[in-house]
């Protein structure tokens, strides 16, 4: 079963040197080619395998003919070698940031190398690294695989060896890391208990095990599992074609990905009708899929929530085929009956968001059954004791099976009004602004069907659940008025919950502004969202084409500082726009194709969230935001030392006086973290700054 390293344990680091704190590849295969050449040795076969091995035991790998003198005469030759060419070596990407969080952590370190410990000083040095602890090979007997410098730097920092996390770029280092019964990070695509793009990727999330819960502040995107990525080539997305995108969705920043439901389903409604809340759909690949899937996720320092759809199950759930067969059976009270109005009708005036009434008669047993949505898709009865329990098990169930938290699907509607009494009619004129609904709904105050008060007391029920496993809950609440939707991630409830304002609205620039606002002020723990697989995409809503993705790219700025969680519907990350697919043509929606445009839509995402990735100690659990008036027409939000300026309008905004220096532009690729931006400049129509005080 698929589990996950547990960072928050781990009480010190043990570095690796070569090619993982210290950048100093091309200086070793210089001195190993002069080497083969003065010795006769084909280079290849050389650099195949010196990386990670004291250089004694490579030389005897590769001339087993020679005798420990002339062994020991031949290492010392290639030490000469790289003792002379120090011309390039520095520290590798992230090594200071990883240096500086764990400084900050106050989690000890130390560098264990098979380097001699004169060479291991200078590239050190020349990197700008002066670790407390060094282990060379003078050190110890024997060098990488053996797991002696690990153990030993363990002893030294008073730290038991299985709260050591050793961090590896070699098979030899990972050996001696695993022998020493330490957890691994494995760098440069090799397989470790974590196997992470770099540096600052492991201190990203050391900081987080320590400093916030995980899913603050976080990375989300959203993974419609039919469409999303085909492993098979018969045009329905799967789970392992997930696991095939993880290394796309790693580069983009994600962190954690919600998959659409997986469990075994008519697909009626899209997997929205489960028909087994323990089974994985073959059509998805079956259990084996998600379980590697979860595997290679949590390797990589990514979490995986599920959909958890227990509003309403299929008709073709067990439960239901019992409970609609008999009154008198164990589940007949897993859903919601009643006797027909004495007309013959319907119990109440309640409406299905589909159209006509929200019940349906079943012949077999005299009594018509609720359904908000389809008839094919029951509702539950979350007044029943019983059926509660048995949904505890089935999340229990999946926590432990290695998702990391739930997308609770309708999570408002779960309870209804205990009578079951009829909704108010709105007055005349009067309609709901929701959409996916008929008008009829529309036009009634939904008073008793949905919304109820007794919610929050299911929801409290599974953060009790979650909490144990340090599992994430984000609900689905329809619900736009953030000072309402505020209620649901209150004291022990929901973590998160979507606010759709930005994907129930077209463009216009005020009132965004204004919704924004509103939602800022209600919570710090809302999740932010432009899209998702019941509406129409962003960018196709925000005006299409290019202008429709600079306006949802400037939103997307404002969301990366606002707290909570940012998250992205897949393909918005490329700026795609709704499409006509013909029947049999469908195509995955992820292309190759703007990779190398430092320009393009993907790769300005990819820079926003690395510069929000590497500002993420500067907020730390600061969760006051304000807003913060500049100068017409921008839109400018602070929190703490982070600033986010946008301009919504369509009229360019000059004389701008920048606050902090400027570490992210939309328009402009060279400014980053390391080569920020100061001083007076223009905003065009959608341009966005991210800011960082100094």
């Amino acid at each position: 079963m698929p589990r996950r390293t547990d960072l928050a344990a781990v009480e010190a680091v043990l570095l690796d040197m070569d090619g993982t704190l210290v950048d100093s590849d091309a200086a070793v295969e210089r001195a190993w080619a002069i080497w083969a050449e003065e010795y006769g040795v084909d280079p290849g076969a050389v650099l195949a395998i010196a990386h990670g091995s004291p250089a004694a035991r490579t030389v005897r790998r590769l001339l087993p003919g020679l005798d420990d003198e002339a062994v020991m005469a031949a290492a010392q030759r290639q030490h000469a070698l790289q003792y002379e060419d120090l011309a390039d070596v520095t520290a590798a990407p992230g090594a200071h940031l990883l240096l500086a969080t764990l400084d900050r952590l106050g989690l000890p370190w130390a560098v264990v190398t098979s380097a001699d410990g004169r060479l291991a000083k200078a590239r050190l040095h020349a990197a700008g690294i002066h670790p407390p602890v060094l282990l060379t090979i003078d050190d110890v007997r024997s060098g990488k695989p053996d797991p002696e410098g690990y153990l030993e730097a363990a002893r030294r920092l008073r730290v038991a060896p299985s709260a050591c996390l050793v961090v590896e770029d070699s098979e030899p280092g990972l050996a001696a890391g695993r022998a020493a019964g330490m957890p691994a990070v494995a760098l440069r695509g090799l397989d470790g208990d974590l196997s992470l793009s770099g540096l600052g990727r492991l201190a990203q999330l050391l900081e987080r095990s320590r400093v916030r819960p995980w899913w603050r502040d976080a990375v989300g995107y959203q993974v419609y599992l039919p469409s999303f990525a085909d492993s098979t080539g018969d045009g329905w997305g799967d789970l392992a074609g997930v696991s095939g995108r993880l290394d796309h969705l790693e580069r983009l920043g994600v962190e954690v990905v919600w998959l659409t439901p997986f469990f075994r389903s008519p697909m009626r409604d899209h997997g929205y009708d489960v028909a087994d809340h323990r089974a994985v759909d073959p059509s998805f690949g079956g259990q084996a899929a998600l379980d590697g899937l979860l595997a290679q996720a949590h390797r990589r320092g990514m979490r995986v929530i599920g959909d958890l759809v227990v509003y309403h199950t299929s008709d073709l759930h067990p439960w239901f085929v019992a409970a609609s067969s008999s009154r008198t059976g164990p589940y007949r009270d897993y859903y919601i009956w009643r006797d027909p109005a004495p007309d013959g009708g319907p119990p109440n005036n309640w409406l299905s968001h589909f159209g006509g009434p929200a019940w349906t008669f079943s012949p077999a047993t005299g009594q018509y059954y609720l359904h908000l949505f389809r008839p094919e898709q029951p509702d539950l009865n979350w007044r029943n004791p019983a059926l509660a329990a048995e949904i505890d098990e089935i999340a229990g169930y999946w926590l432990a099976r290695g998702l990391d938290g739930f997308r609770i699907d309708t999570a408002g509607y779960l309870v209804k009004d205990a009578d079951l009494r009829d909704n108010p009619p709105l007055p005349a004129g009067r309609i709901l602004p929701a959409r996916g609904v008929t008008m009829d709904w529309r036009r009634q105050e939904h008073r008793h069907d949905i919304h109820q008060p007794d919610v929050h007391q299911v929801h409290e029920r599974w953060r009790r659940i979650a909490d144990r496993h340090d599992a994430f809950l984000v609900g689905e609440v329809y619900e736009l008025d953030p000072r309402a939707l505020a209620r649901f991630v209150q004291g022990e409830r929901l973590h998160s919950s979507f606010w759709f304002g930005l994907v129930e609205t077209g463009w216009d620039a005020d009132r965004i502004d204004t919704m924004i606002e509103a939602a800022v002020m209600a919570s710090p723990r809302l999740s932010w969202v432009q899209g998702n697989h019941d509406r129409s995409r962003a960018v196709t809503r925000f005006g299409g084409g290019p202008r429709g993705r600079r306006r949802s790219l400037a939103l997307h700025v404002l969301m990366a500082l606002l707290p909570g969680t940012f998250w992205l519907y897949q393909g918005e990350e490329l700026g795609l726009g709704d499409g006509q697919v013909p029947p049999g043509h469908g195509a995955d929606p992820l292309g190759a194709a703007q990779q190398d445009d430092p320009a393009s839509h993907l790769n300005t995402l990819v820079r926003l969230l690395t510069a929000r990735r590497h500002l993420a100690h500067v907020p730390a659990s600061i969760d006051d935001v304000s807003r913060v008036r500049l100068a017409a027409p921008v839109t400018a939000y602070r929190r703490g030392a982070l600033w986010a300026v946008a301009n919504l309008r369509d009229t360019p905004a000059t004389g701008l006086h920048l606050p902090a220096p400027a570490v992210f532009d939309t328009d402009d690729p060279t400014v980053t973290p390391h080569r920020p931006r100061a001083g007076y400049v223009g905003l065009a129509p959608q341009q966005a700054l991210l800011l960082a005080e100094e």
